[in-house]
């Protein structure tokens, strides 16, 4: 099951991901003042973490998906089972977030630093595509397993 929904995640991330990139060239094309020349490196590099990212949690999750009662465990026995599956889920779920934020304010802040010429292009560019990627992992995280 894990190979299955990670495998279509990644498919849905490609999809996603070609259609930022024709959207950049698009804007590209009409408005190239406000574009930054690194946007496709962005794209990979988000690309890359978010399938990372959501990897890690897949494997979490199908623990989650596939767990069936135990009918020799009592009620509260199985609860206590499940929120402990749903505790581990919620932990790796922010860690994840956390290192993922603070990794790319690190990258952010050395390549500011480094190209002070595209720094706001660069900057609004990333926060764009930062909150592109980040609705698309939460939705593709809440849509229920079918």
């Amino acid at each position: 099951m894990f190979k299955k929904l990670y495998y279509k995640y990644l498919q849905a991330l490609l999809i996603f991901s070609v259609i930022i990139t024709a959207v950049y060239i698009l804007l590209r094309y009409f408005v190239p003042n406000l574009m930054s020349n690194s946007v496709p490196v962005l794209i990979i590099m988000f690309v890359f973490v978010t399938s990372i990212a959501h990897y890690i949690l897949t494997r979490i999750n199908v623990e989650r998906i596939e767990h069936k009662p135990n009918p020799e465990l009592s009620k509260e026995e199985q609860i206590r089972k499940i929120a402990a599956i749903e505790r581990k889920f919620v932990t790796q779920y922010l860690f994840i977030t956390t290192v993922k934020l603070l990794s790319f304010l690190v990258f952010l802040a050395l390549y500011v630093w480094f190209n002070k010429a595209d720094a706001k292009n660069f900057l609004l560019n990333f926060m764009a595509i930062y909150l592109l990627y980040s609705v698309f992992e939460l939705v593709y995280i809440k849509k229920p397993v079918k």
